[in-house]
């Protein structure tokens, strides 16, 4: 698993987790865990205080220091194992590196990821990078619990992959991204080679003849295989192109 924080202008660190999976819940939390009910915080009450962004606070209702898991499912206690942690991998201290989009490829076994994107500049689109899992785990057996540091390495892509958002795959073995668009070129549904040339096909970049505002996230349906993703206005705020 892996955890990408908050987007900075400066500053970018990308985060593994570590756990171990397992058949059945263990009896207790692991530790570094929190459990939220939430039914306990379904309503709020029409004199509550709300948070009025998710940018700029995090929902974090047992005030509980990070890093730490929150956990609001327990099937998700299948995932974490009994000893999971957190490991600092790759960090970059002057540019945003890892953004959105993650995708891990098993059969290569690399995570792709997005960096930031311009804002106001309809010239030049965001990366799109990867990182060898291999080396991350060469790497922390030998770091004694302390931050690595690896490799991420560019990946060069065609000018039709585009402001690279959300990612999700794979998907009949290619990457599957979604882009917010630059300028006058229209945000796309792409499919992505993970291995050179990285070769693409655009999939969609029109509703009936309109171009979309920002493609933002997108997910790929687990029993009918059918593409999900949403759509949002956010792309005037750093791209500098109008949505409609």
């Amino acid at each position: 698993m892996f955890s990408f924080g908050h987007r900075t202008n400066t500053a970018t660190i990308l985060g593994f987790v570590v756990g171990v999976a397992h058949g059945a819940a263990p009896p207790s939390l692991p530790p570094q865990s929190v459990f939220i009910d939430p039914l306990s915080f379904a309503v709020l009450g029409q004199n509550a205080t709300f948070r009025d962004s998710a940018f700029d606070s995090g929902f974090n209702p047992s005030s509980t220091p990070t890093p730490f898991f929150q956990i609001l499912n327990e099937g998700f206690l299948d995932i974490l194992g009994q000893e999971p942690s957190f490991h600092e991998i790759a960090s970059n201290p002057d540019f945003g590196f890892a953004n959105e989009a993650p995708v891990y490829f098993p059969d290569t076994d690399e995570i792709f990821f997005s960096g930031s994107a311009f804002p106001g500049n309809t010239n030049v689109s965001n990366q799109v990078n990867r990182v060898s899992m291999s080396e991350v785990e060469d790497a922390l057996r030998t770091s004694n619990g302390s931050a690595v540091n690896v490799t991420v390495t560019p990946i060069d892509l065609p000018s039709t992959v585009i402001s690279t958002n959300g990612g999700t795959g794979p998907f009949r073995g290619s990457l599957l991204f979604v882009g917010d668009g630059l300028g006058a070129r229209p945000p796309a549904v792409t499919l992505v080679n993970p291995r050179p040339p990285h070769n693409a096909t655009v999939l969609l970049d029109n509703f009936f003849g309109r171009q979309f505002n920002s493609l933002n996230d997108v997910k790929i349906h687990p029993t009918s295989g059918k593409i999900f993703f949403s759509d949002v206005p956010q792309v005037e705020t750093y791209f500098a192109r109008v949505c409609s």
